[in-house]
């Protein structure tokens, strides 16, 4: 097994363990985008599904908003989940028409409703695992201080929080690319995740580069932080 293979798959183990993640779960919801974070999170899934014992489901949502581009990782998330043996779901929907109805912006409104999809896949025992790993949780520290938020809201993204789960949350960015590089992963990019247009890629692009030019370790000391009960 590879370096990173190894690393990474010792820290998701960690997680599950430290979070009793999966504990009493038959079934784990992956919420699965194509994206290099959630290929990463579906594939060790699926390598430790016969181990610990449950099956997955790969959840994707078309939020109709970027067109071909759209459909073409909705294809991909359906054929990287054939290539596994999981069973795929997929839910199509107008995200800017929902979003007018319900008065909330376009990136809250798909939000809410792939929570809804995930739910809606979901019984007592099941896990809705998502792909947020410790660099999402510095990011997330970071906005929340600048938009002045309390000492608790600063502690980041919470490992577990009622049925969701974040196996990656220990994991770095670079260590998740390193994974899907010695396993030979695909994965698609999102093109408005490119862009400085949202304020969490202006702390992705702009600020974690030169945090971590000050101090390499600086997305694994933020990890450290606190989590919100």
């Amino acid at each position: 097994m590879n370096n990173y293979t190894l690393a990474l798959k010792n820290k998701v183990m960690k997680a599950i363990d430290d979070y009793s993640m999966l504990r009493g779960a038959s079934k784990v919801v992956v919420g699965f985008s194509g994206g290099a974070d959630s290929v990463c999170l579906l594939h060790i899934l699926s390598k430790l599904r016969n181990e610990i014992g449950f099956e997955i489901i790969g959840a994707h949502v078309n939020h109709g908003i970027r067109g071909d581009e759209a459909l073409r990782d909705a294809d991909f998330a359906q054929d990287f989940c054939k290539q596994l043996g999981v069973a795929f779901k997929l839910l199509n929907v107008d995200c800017v028409s929902k979003a007018r109805e319900m008065g909330v912006s376009v990136e809250e409104c798909g939000r809410l409703l792939r929570y809804d999809f995930f739910y809606s896949l979901a019984d007592c025992n099941t896990r809705i695992a998502t792909a947020h790993n410790s660099n999402d949780n510095t990011e997330t520290v970071l906005f929340n201080l600048a938009r002045g938020s309390s000492v608790k809201g600063v502690g980041g993204i919470p490992p577990v929080r009622g049925n969701i789960i974040r196996p990656l949350i220990y994991c770095a960015r670079k260590e998740i690319e390193g994974y899907s590089r010695e396993n030979n992963l695909q994965f698609v990019t999102d093109s408005t995740n490119l862009c400085d247009d949202y304020t969490r890629n202006k702390i992705r692009h702009k600020i974690l580069p030169v945090l971590e030019e000050i101090n390499p370790e600086a997305v694994s000391n933020v990890r450290t932080a606190p989590f919100p009960e």
